[in-house]
């Protein structure tokens, strides 16, 4: 018959403490995932985090932030107002920080929503915006922008690249019209200003039934855009009797 050493008990005893102390460690952790972010009119929980939210209590590139009441989100590398949440629908309205104020003195980069995370609303369109175009165009809907010379949008992001050098788009509502004589550059500026909406792609179903039982949500590593539950707060062990029941007990 085979007897376990001593050692090997001792081992297999400290794990049994160590465990129970790592599975704690962690709820405690999402315990402090109620936290909400919140920054002038945006208040955010669970997928995202930042401010008092620590990271595990969102998904690692869902970080927000606050300056001056004003929320923001990076996304590869550009920086986004956030001026609208709404955590009931996951979404979000975007407005990128560099286009805020008159396009001929933006950056012309194309930003790239990343499609696993984000979906852009159906209610919004992207423009291809072409510039260095070839000047004898200017019958075409356009606008000159000094050291970008003529600039013209368009929904088809290969329509001009035969007369133009090169381009980059813009999310806009379906609404917008570029003109067919000119392009309303004022009016542009002024859609850009007001954003975009994306939806964030996000398996919240398990977030809502741990909220459900009082639980808090935390960033599950197993499945990137799910979430982890911590289990409500244990109930405390029921009060002692008082003298009175213990007396009613006897009695009977």
């Amino acid at each position: 018959m085979y007897y376990c050493p001593t050692s090997c008990l001792v081992l297999f005893f400290l794990f049994s403490l160590i465990h129970p102390l790592t599975c704690s460690t962690s709820i405690q952790e999402l315990r402090l995932c109620e936290t909400q972010f919140h920054c002038g009119n945006i208040t955010a929980g669970f997928p995202f985090w930042g401010g008092k939210r620590r990271k595990q209590c969102g998904v690692p590139s869902l970080e927000i932030h606050c300056s001056k009441n004003i929320t923001s989100l990076f996304i590869s590398s550009q920086e986004f107002y956030v001026l609208h949440l709404n955590q009931t629908s996951n979404t979000l309205t975007l407005s990128r920080t560099d286009l805020l104020g008159s396009i001929c003195d933006s950056t012309f980069t194309t930003t790239t929503l990343p499609p696993e995370i984000f979906e852009l609303s159906p209610t919004y369109k992207s423009l291809t915006v072409f510039y260095y175009c070839f000047t004898y165009t200017h019958y075409l809907p356009g606008y000159i922008c000094p050291m970008k010379g003529l600039i013209i949008v368009s929904e088809n992001p290969d329509q001009y690249h035969n007369i133009c050098g090169d381009t980059f788009t813009l999310n806009v509502p379906t609404s917008f019209v570029g003109g067919e004589k000119e392009l309303n550059m004022t009016n542009l500026e002024s859609v850009l200003s007001k954003g975009f909406e994306v939806k964030v792609k996000i398996n919240d179903l398990s977030c809502q039934e741990c909220l459900s039982s009082h639980g808090s949500c935390g960033f599950n590593e197993t499945f990137p855009l799910g979430a982890k539950c911590s289990p409500p707060n244990p109930p405390g062990p029921p009060p002692p009797p008082t003298r009175t029941s213990r007396r009613h007990e006897k009695g009977l």
